[in-house]
């Protein structure tokens, strides 16, 4: 193993972008890497894009799927096929800082033998600078915490290859939308020894092209809900596999909170109501009542002040049989 890092680049109907995302690697002044690019399935140009960039630069592997699998067997195939010391994943949409590589080598060799060194990045178009504010600690039982809690992202992270590796041989090879980075950053966290944070900006993280336009479509939210339910049963199922005795409510309450707001994108009434009505089918009873009387003020105030009253009412009689 004689590179230094391994990138690896999803990229699915990505045209609009993925030429940007490369070039960010390509123009980097260390050149110890390999660029992993996979194409999910496209069937935009994204192809012919990279096709024509790895023709020039030795540097690129292409793996190409049939159909579309899923940013998360994207990922497993890219770590799977990687021969870098230290694993990154970009996305398609983001793009790297200038010297990112530069400096990560250099944090790298100035504090060795990390699982993981977790880094800035700045928000596009804003230009917000975001530093991770969990910068330590037992990550894997934190992570079922309600309140505090590392953020869920693989891509602000240097990973050791034999730690990522060894963690996504404990994860399965299935279809799932959105949440990937839910189920992924819970199992390799359980691997994980020792992480440190790198007080720089390595990544230009992207806003406004994927969830926040994508999942104001109704059958989409309703794939993302699916997708919910699949991980959060992988997760329990890796607890009682690794024999870890660890309450699941309050992860299935935080995941409810991402369902809750992926709905309210929503731009047709009816269909949000219909969604929110579904949520028992994802989440137990238990959950969503204690969700939902929680934010009830929250939900009262709302611009959807009617849908409010509508969610409430029933929720409200049960709560006076309850006391």
């Amino acid at each position: 193993m004689n590179l230094f890092f391994s990138i690896i680049i999803p990229a699915y109907n990505a045209e609009k972008y993925i030429d940007r995302a490369v070039k960010s690697v390509l123009d980097q002044k260390f050149n110890d890497y390999e660029l992993i690019i996979v194409n999910d399935g496209s069937i935009d140009k994204t192809a012919d894009i990279i096709e024509e960039y790895a023709k020039n630069n030795k540097e690129i592997k292409i793996i190409n799927h049939d159909k579309n699998e899923s940013l998360h067997i994207v990922r497993m195939d890219g770590v799977n096929n990687s021969n870098g010391q230290y694993i990154l994943f970009l996305d398609a949409d983001d793009y790297f800082t200038n010297d990112a590589l530069n400096i990560l080598e250099k944090e790298i060799k100035k504090n060795p033998d990390y699982d993981f060194y977790e880094f800035g990045y700045i928000k596009q178009p804003s230009g917000k600078v975001v530093f991770p504010s969990f910068t330590g600690g037992d990550r894997f039982s934190v992570s079922f915490e309600r309140d505090t809690y590392p953020a869920y992202t693989m891509w602000n992270k240097v990973y050791d290859s034999a730690l990522i590796k060894k963690a996504f041989t404990s994860l399965d090879r299935i279809y799932i939308n959105n949440v990937e980075d839910i189920y992924e950053s819970i199992v390799v966290s359980y691997f994980l020894k020792k992480t440190i944070l790198i007080s720089k900006k390595i990544i230009n993280y992207t806003i406004g092209s994927g969830v926040s336009t994508i999942y104001k479509d109704y059958n989409k939210t309703i794939e993302y809900l699916n997708s919910l339910k699949i991980i959060l049963e992988k997760i329990n199922s890796f607890l009682i596999n690794k024999n870890i005795n660890i309450n699941m409510d309050n992860l299935y309450y935080r995941c409810l909170s991402h369902a809750y707001y992926y709905i309210n994108l929503q731009k047709n009434t009816e269909e949000k109501k219909k969604l929110y009505l579904l949520l028992l089918d994802y989440f137990d009873k238990k959950t969503v009542l204690e969700f939902f009387f929680n934010r009830e003020n929250l939900i009262l105030q709302s611009k959807d002040y009617k849908i409010g009253h509508f969610l409430l009412q029933p929720l409200r009689k049960i709560r006076s049989i309850l006391g």
